[in-house]
């Protein structure tokens, strides 16, 4: 419920009933949750699977019913140079086409203007705000719904040039970088940031892939100069509308965890086990942290190791109260449904999910 968010990650008390966020795109599980057909009732089956499985943190309140989804392994071609393939009741997208075939065309080009509105991302609503506050208000007390802006800054690159012409241009010209793409996405993303914080919630979600698997992807010296200034002067903007600004990132984000406490950030929702959670928890657990459960553990996981690791994390965060229990990968149509009741009934034990959740 939106009562217990609050309560923990504002108001840092422990609700008896512990605050959760999931991305939810199971049908089987939905099914299970709601005892409601997700493709024919979508609206209904998640409203009533979120309140079945205390699922308080959202970001899809459907209001339509789902399209017929792609089968596993399927993969269509959409406008602009993406892909599409299964993923769940909702399918996934993918960029291959991106404006520059190589860094030379970047160099040469004039004055470059990205549209976040045209870029496909995996944010499942857009940045409109009659639609925003509509979603919170169809959502009501069942939870806090959330937009997630998902080209912070960092992620500007990734989406828009790709990552080799990105790469390449920051690597070979990072001043000449700064001034060209950096700069101007900065105001681009305060201009819609500003749309989020006007909205009645207390959390903007800013999102932007920092490092891969293995870490970050510049040295640390080309953070610091070109990104963590620019996030002060982002954190600055929400923090004056009186918001708190949660970090979410994929990836290695160990040696970047300092410099991203010291800009500011309020929370964090990161995925593990990329990102060590023991390492996330020594620095973030006096401020709001989302997360926790390994995606891979669920994925492949055995019942009982799946019930080992549910409780664990329940024993690492229980004197935290901004913690909210989730699996930052997403709850998707690959994870075996007999493992996802295990996860679930594992929650029910630590006080994450109500007694009774199944509906069928």
């Amino acid at each position: 419920m939106k009562k217990d968010v609050l309560a923990a990650l504002i108001k840092r008390e422990f609700p008896v009933k512990k605050p959760s966020k999931e991305t939810l795109n199971h049908p089987a599980l939905i099914h299970l949750a709601s005892g409601l057909d997700p493709y024919t009732q979508t609206p209904r089956a998640f409203m009533e699977a979120y309140k079945s499985l205390g699922i308080d943190i959202v970001n899809r309140v459907p209001e339509e019913n789902a399209p017929p989804s792609l089968k596993p392994g399927e993969v269509r071609d959409l406008p602009n140079g993406y892909k599409e393939s299964y993923l769940g009741l909702y399918n996934t997208v993918a960029r291959y086409k991106y404006p520059f075939i190589n860094v030379e065309e970047f160099w040469n080009k004039g004055e470059i203007d990205p549209d976040y509105n045209e870029l496909i991302t995996p944010v499942p609503h857009r940045l409109d705000k009659e639609e925003l506050q509509r979603k919170s208000a169809v959502l009501g007390d069942i939870g806090l719904y959330y937009y997630m802006f998902y080209t912070t800054l960092f992620m500007w690159g990734v989406e828009y040039l790709g990552w080799e012409v990105f790469l390449e241009a920051a690597a070979m010209d990072p001043d000449g970088f700064d001034d060209k793409f950096l700069k101007p996405v900065l105001e681009k993303t305060r201009k819609y940031i500003s749309i989020l914080t006007d909205l009645d919630t207390p959390f903007v979600f800013c999102h932007d892939d920092l490092a891969d698997s293995r870490g970050p992807v510049f040295r640390p010296s080309w953070y610091e100069k070109y990104i963590f200034p620019k996030y002060r002067v982002l954190w600055d903007d929400i923090k004056k509308k009186g918001k708190k600004i949660i970090f979410v990132a994929d990836g290695n984000m160990g040696k970047l965890l300092s410099p991203l406490r010291e800009s500011g950030v309020d929370g964090v929702m990161l995925e593990n086990p990329a990102t060590d959670f023991d390492l996330i928890l020594e620095y973030f657990s006096d401020r709001i942290i989302i997360g926790g459960v390994e995606t891979g553990i669920l994925l492949r996981g055995t019942k009982s190791e799946i019930k080992k690791h549910v409780l664990e994390v329940s024993n690492k965060t229980k004197d935290i109260p901004g913690f909210a229990i989730s699996t930052p990968g997403g709850i998707h149509g690959n994870i075996p449904l007999e493992n996802l009741e295990a996860y679930f009934d594992a929650r029910v034990d630590t006080g994450y999910t109500p007694e009774n959740w199944r509906k069928l």
